[in-house]
């Protein structure tokens, strides 16, 4: 059998588990494990619903399924959106599309450096929950994280600089069985998985582009990468802070699109304007 030694930092918050884990047939090859209690793990799809719902009790509305013309401007300011053959007017506009997010601020002047890094993921029913993970895994090995949601076993990861490409590649589902197969063998009915892809707005630095834009009334919310989720609050709360004039709890500084000085610096205010490309 093979055995891990015993260590901890002082917080207790970071350790290295002794275990005869010899014993566990799947991971006969596994020697440790750095454990990160505080680290959480959850559902993005159903706390984004369940937000939703909270927001349309509040008054809010949703328009789903329709085609961005683009942003209609005039000077240093937003005046519309045209979705679907009219004008949609507001008081602040926030464009998070993203790795779609470029392509509708182009033709503003904005060079927005955001681009896609295809991820992907397989998710399975489980057939035996005591041989199922109970959290979140993270298999450095292969770059992927294996985690479980109720009945479900979900393994994803990976990047693949392609552009916007999303066909399924059979190689890296192979590669994401495997590692269900070699940690929980038992765990799950992989005939049934269904295998998923979609694309992870990253930037240059990766830091995502979040705040002001040089049209007043134009802010970005994109570039998060494999972050979307836990930065998803955060993000809202400061761009919420300076939409409303207030000061934001963390400082401004190296979020925004102006530290791509270059980038920033291409945008000359026109007269009114729109773009051409739909987005959806």
């Amino acid at each position: 059998a093979l055995h891990a030694a015993a260590w901890c930092d002082t917080n207790g918050d970071l350790r290295l588990v002794r275990e005869d884990i010899g014993r566990h047939n799947a991971l006969d090859k596994l020697v440790g494990a750095l454990r990160l209690p505080r680290d959480q793990t959850g559902d993005c799809q159903l706390f984004t619903r369940r937000l939703a719902q909270m927001c349309v009790d509040a008054g809010v509305e949703f328009r789903f399924d329709q085609d961005i013309a683009g942003l209609q401007s005039d000077g240093d300011r937003i005046t519309g959106v045209r979705i679907d053959g009219r004008l949609e007017t507001a008081d602040h506009y926030v464009v998070a599309l993203g790795s779609y997010s470029p392509s509708l601020v182009a033709t503003l002047g904005l060079q927005l450096p955001v681009y896609p890094l295809k991820g992907y993921s397989l998710t399975l029913p489980i057939t035996d929950p005591a041989m199922a993970p109970t959290s979140t895994i993270l298999d450095e090995s292969y770059k992927v994280a294996v985690t479980r949601f109720d009945d479900r076993i979900r393994v994803g990861g990976m990047a693949e600089v392609g552009g916007f490409d999303l066909s399924l590649s059979p190689r890296r589902r192979a590669t994401l069985e495997k590692v269900v197969r070699d940690l929980y063998p038992d765990g799950g009915d992989l005939s049934r998985a269904e295998f998923w892809t979609g694309l992870r707005p990253a930037t240059p630095d990766g830091t995502p582009v979040v705040g002001a834009t040089p049209y007043r009334n134009l802010f970005l919310n994109t570039g998060h990468g494999t972050l979307g989720w836990t930065m998803a609050c955060g993000s809202g709360r400061y761009l919420a802070d300076l939409m409303d004039a207030r000061q934001p709890q963390i400082s401004t500084e190296g979020l925004d699109i102006f530290r791509y000085t270059h980038h920033a610096a291409s945008v000359r205010h026109r007269e009114p304007s729109s773009c051409a490309q739909p987005v959806r």
